[in-house]
């Protein structure tokens, strides 16, 4: 069940595009996988060459393209 502040926003699912709105301006990421349990999701950043672990319930810091 979703929570009042993630209702606003849509979570991505694996094989999504995110656009990341954060400080850290990672630009353009590709979802590869969502933990559930830990509620993380692994994201590639091609523009950095990276993976990093994000959190999935979505408070407005990504953007599902």
């Amino acid at each position: 069940m979703k929570d009042i502040v993630t209702m606003l926003y849509d979570n991505a699912s694996a094989g999504a595009f995110i656009k990341d709105l954060t400080q850290q301006k990672r630009s353009l990421g590709y979802v590869l996988e969502i933990d559930n349990l830990t509620n993380m999701m692994r994201v590639r950043f091609p523009k950095t060459g990276r993976d990093s672990w994000m959190v999935w319930g979505n408070h407005g810091h990504y953007k599902v393209i």
